[in-house]
């Protein structure tokens, strides 16, 4: 019989990260970053939020799963909430990077040195009271040989408007 509470607390540690590991599906995510910005007068926070998986490799090709997210948590009535997204790598040789949306993509030019690419930005907007709006997906450069390893970075910007409020709040988030 074991009688260390110790153990007992590692098993069901171990049993949490499970069960949220299933929960959320098969994807995990390797990193994360999140930021909140208190709207005046008591009126709730406003969280953005961005995770980005680790690298994946296919053929002559990079991919990270990502999921960016706005939320708010108060109790006005949100008008509409948005998050807006975009990425960024230094690449070379007519590399290209997208982040699953179309027409999205940038393209570095055919010069052999390293230059800094950005997406254009994309967002998803829920204007029907809800509190959230996210969006799930992947970002991809090709070929990998003109990716300059841990360049990558998405930068997410939550933007909500409340009914009883004039101003449009927003924050951003970046890993």
């Amino acid at each position: 019989m074991i009688k260390s509470k110790g153990f007992k607390r590692f098993i069901s540690t171990g049993m949490i990260v499970l069960l949220c590991g299933s929960m959320m599906g098969t994807t995990s995510f390797a990193i994360s970053d999140s930021d909140n910005l208190r709207i005046p007068g008591g009126q709730g926070t406003l969280t953005s939020n961005v995770w980005r998986g680790s690298r994946s490799s296919s053929g002559n090709t990079y991919k990270w799963n990502y999921l960016v997210s706005a939320k708010y948590s108060g109790s006005e009535t949100v008008e509409r909430i948005r998050t807006t997204w975009r990425s960024s790598a230094d690449l070379r040789n007519s590399a290209s990077i997208s982040m699953g949306v179309s027409a999205d993509g940038a393209s570095a030019g055919a010069s052999s040195s390293w230059q800094s690419e950005r997406t254009k930005a994309k967002y998803w907007e829920n204007s029907n009271g809800a509190k959230t709006s996210s969006w799930r997906s992947n970002i991809v450069v090709s070929p990998s040989r003109n990716y300059r390893s841990g360049t990558i970075s998405t930068t997410n910007t939550a933007k909500v408007k409340l009914k009883s409020d004039k101003k449009t709040y927003e924050i951003s988030a970046s890993v």
